[in-house]
């Protein structure tokens, strides 16, 4: 689905919102509307430093594992850093007054939703492609070096964080712990690298 609003054209993929709806659906832990609003505000964070900094998004595309945003300046990279610092940002500032309310009231509703805005940020913030942390390292790899070098050492990183992923989703294994977050972290990390440099 393709729509303009304020200026900015959204696409939403069919299967993205098959994949949220049966997310929904099917789940019986309580943590995915938690997690949705984690995402929600994170992107709430890109999206309003983009509009202080007066280059609104010419395009928001919401496609399975991603949330892309191509924003009016282009390829300069002048905000991209702070930009990209917004999102991780807004999630830990949420995950410490929700802590604190926590530690207030006693409320295991506010650790909840608190330790989920605390992993969405950390996880953002992981230096590989496709994630804020990647995109903060690869401009400032760029000031220092030539594109092609700074995308070769994003690839090697890229594949170094999927290696180690694997590596401990197997060694849980061997120990009887399988943890299907490993191995999805992994292949997510895998296909960001080949899809995104």
């Amino acid at each position: 689905m393709r729509f303009k609003l304020f200026g900015t054209e959204f696409y939403i993929s069919f299967l993205f919102a098959a994949v949220i709806t049966a997310m929904l659906v099917f789940d019986r832990t309580g943590f995915i509307l938690p997690m949705f609003f984690a995402v929600l505000v994170h992107e709430l964070g890109h999206l309003t430093a983009m509009w202080v900094l007066d280059c609104a998004p010419k395009r928001i595309r919401l496609v399975p594992a991603a949330v892309e945003i191509t924003a009016k300046f282009g390829n300069s990279g002048k905000y991209e850093i702070f930009i990209a610092l917004c999102g991780p940002a807004i999630n830990l500032l949420l995950f410490a007054t929700l802590f604190v309310n926590y530690l207030a009231f006693g409320n295991e509703g506010y650790l909840t939703v608190g330790l989920i805005n605390l992993l969405i940020g950390l996880f953002n913030l992981l230096p590989v492609t496709g994630l804020d942390g990647g995109t903060v390292l690869f401009n400032i790899l760029c000031r220092k070096t030539e594109p092609s070098k700074a995308a070769l050492i994003m690839r090697i990183i890229n594949f170094s964080v999927a290696l180690s992923a694997l590596v401990i989703a197997v060694t849980l294994c061997f120990k009887g712990q399988f943890n299907l977050s490993f191995f999805i972290l992994a292949l997510y990390l895998a296909v960001m690298s080949i899809i995104k440099i």
